[in-house]
């Protein structure tokens, strides 16, 4: 009996088990690649795009019906976009890797033109005598501005510690030099520094973007302690890191000298701080701030400039760009500072975004 043999009852069955086995295999891979939160997106050995998910959709901006058979190279700028055709070639001629199977960050090409940066991973498979690659992409927009944030952030940290460090050993030598002896030293030293320390914190809880005038006021009274003697009265004004710094360290200087010689050292004597907004005639404004001690013991003109008067006149209105004022008057110390309130994209001198 000749002709072709018919297949058996099991044959076919096996069959059918494979052609379930592929076809289940099939709807994985799909259910997989349709849900993947990375684009994933196939080529073939031309270039030419064979599979395009979801996520490549969202990515790009494209479609899978726009993409499907186009070349790869349009979700590249140049020079990559030129180049790509070139690169391939010279892997099917060569075998010379650059990307496959190792990875690395690209940029890629939206549809609307727009550019950003992506982390792309590739993988080589063959079905048959034919060549594919798989690429892996994920958007690492936001990674790079954490990174550069975070270089930002170092390079001030670094920047921050730098100038910390140069004003604490500028403090530590000019009290050195004095002090009357070494009890007076440590003394003067360990209140300069908590003085300087009190500012950081405050400047720390702002994240460094500048402080409030009257917390940097309220943080050198509450360190007094008598805060019923003084009198505090001023608007919103928002100081730069540097200005607050400088302040805090000329209020806490008053309030010594207040405490040891003037009208914070009796019983009856006490503060009035205050400060106001001024406008000028060219339509800027200046700060205006008075530090005066009322019915303190009588006071004179000291005969020589120690440290903290030096902080006071030189150091505070170097850093406030303005003008400070002490004087000498019998019922207590006076001292006056003016300063320009900062234009709008000034703020880093002194005043960033007053209130």
């Amino acid at each position: 009996m000749g002709g072709t043999p018919k297949p058996t009852r099991e044959a076919r069955s096996s069959r059918e088990r494979q052609a379930g086995k592929s076809a289940a295999g099939d709807a994985r891979y799909r259910a997989i690649v349709d849900t993947a939160v990375d684009a994933i997106v196939v080529i073939d050995e031309r270039g030419r795009i064979e599979a395009f998910n979801p996520a490549a959709e969202r990515l790009f901006g494209y479609t899978a019906v726009e993409m499907i058979g186009h070349n790869v190279n349009m979700l590249m700028p140049e020079p990559y976009h030129a180049e790509h055709d070139g690169y391939l070639a010279r892997y099917r001629d060569t075998g010379e890797r650059r990307i496959i199977g190792i990875g690395r960050e690209v940029n890629g090409l939206r549809a609307d033109g727009s550019t950003f940066p992506l982390e792309l991973s590739i993988a080589e498979w063959r079905d048959r005598d034919k060549r594919f690659f798989t690429g892996v992409m994920r958007d690492i927009t936001e990674r790079r501005r954490a990174e550069e944030l975070q270089r930002l952030l170092v390079n001030e940290l670094n920047h921050r510690v730098k100038n910390t460090l140069a004003t604490v050993q500028s403090v530590a030598g000019q009290t050195l030099r004095n002090a009357a002896d070494l009890g007076d030293a440590r003394e003067s030293l360990t209140t300069r520094l908590l003085a300087l320390s009190r500012g950081h914190d405050i400047l720390t809880r702002e994240s460094w973007d500048g402080a409030e005038l009257a917390d940097i006021v309220a943080a050198v009274v509450a360190s007094h302690g008598e805060v019923e003697r003084f009198s505090i009265e001023g608007p919103p004004v928002r100081l730069a890191p540097k200005a607050a710094l400088a302040l805090s360290m000329a209020l806490h200087e008053l309030m010594t000298n207040a405490a040891k010689y003037g009208a914070l050292s009796n019983a009856d004597g006490h503060v009035r701080l205050v400060w106001k907004r001024v406008a000028t005639a060219d339509a800027q404004e200046r700060l205006n701030m008075t530090w005066e001690e009322i019915n303190g013991p009588v006071v004179s003109r000291p005969t020589r400039q120690g440290f903290g008067t030096r902080l006071i006149t030189g150091g505070l209105a170097r850093e406030l760009g303005g003008n400070v004022r002490l004087d000498y008057p019998p019922g207590g110390v006076v001292c006056e500072i003016d300063a320009e309130l900062a234009r709008t994209g000034q703020s880093n001198r002194f005043i960033r975004g007053a209130a």
